[in-house]
């Protein structure tokens, strides 16, 4: 009998844990601050500007969302989903402006002062957090149900 080490619910647990709290803190600061999110989204020059403001409330919602439901177990195929499309979107753009020679702060994490510029950094952490991802989009659930607990 094969044991994938991925499919492990205390391997999954970890990384619903890891995810989701990156997730809910990565969208924090931008919800509380829309404004200085907008400015940074501005910066990328991908977004035409009149959807800036748009974008920049709703999508630290999703992000914040996201990430309570893969803390919750809830849906969380299609939260992991919702994650990997976010990073490949992310990487997307940060690949396009460092080609286009534009250097600016990347707007990820800026909740614990961490406004580093996009760069190779950026992209190789949204590698991983995709890679995180996986195990969660191919053994998650991705039901509703409130779990009896069972007696030990």
């Amino acid at each position: 009998m094969k044991i994938n080490l991925l499919s492990n619910n205390r391997v999954l647990l970890a990384l619903r844990m890891v995810m989701g709290g990156v997730f809910i803190l990565a969208s924090v600061d931008k919800i509380i601050n829309p404004s200085m999110f907008a400015m940074i989204l501005k910066e990328y020059k991908l977004i035409p500007d009149i959807l800036v403001p748009l974008v920049a409330v709703t999508l630290p919602w999703i992000e914040f969302f996201t990430g309570v439901f893969v803390l919750a177990d809830i849906f969380t195929q299609s939260s992991a989903l919702i994650m990997i499309g976010l990073n490949l979107v992310y990487i997307a753009g940060i690949v396009i402006n460092l080609v286009w020679g534009l250097v600016h702060e990347c707007g990820c994490f800026t909740i614990f002062g961490l406004n580093e510029p996009i760069g190779g950094f950026s992209i190789a952490r949204d590698i991983v957090f995709i890679l995180l991802s996986l195990p969660l989009l191919f053994y998650g659930t991705n039901e509703f149900t409130f779990r009896k607990k069972e007696k030990i």
